[in-house]
């Protein structure tokens, strides 16, 4: 992946980031994934919506 930015729309969610521990994001938002940024998705809200803009358009997931 090239870059990955999300934007929260509404709600909240809850991200891991290596060597920076989890972070709250709430509505108004905005996060910049570097390429080689260890992250991951722990928590969300029931009403949640994210707008996510990555390239290339398809994103890879790796499990570690």
């Amino acid at each position: 992946m090239t870059f990955q930015m999300i934007y929260v729309l509404n709600g909240w969610v809850k991200f891991w980031y290596e060597d920076e521990g989890e972070f709250l994001l709430e509505k108004g938002d905005f996060v910049y994934h570097p390429p080689t940024a260890a992250h991951d998705l722990l928590d969300y809200s029931a009403d949640v919506e994210l707008l996510e803009v990555y390239s290339p358009s398809s994103p890879e997931t790796i499990d570690v």
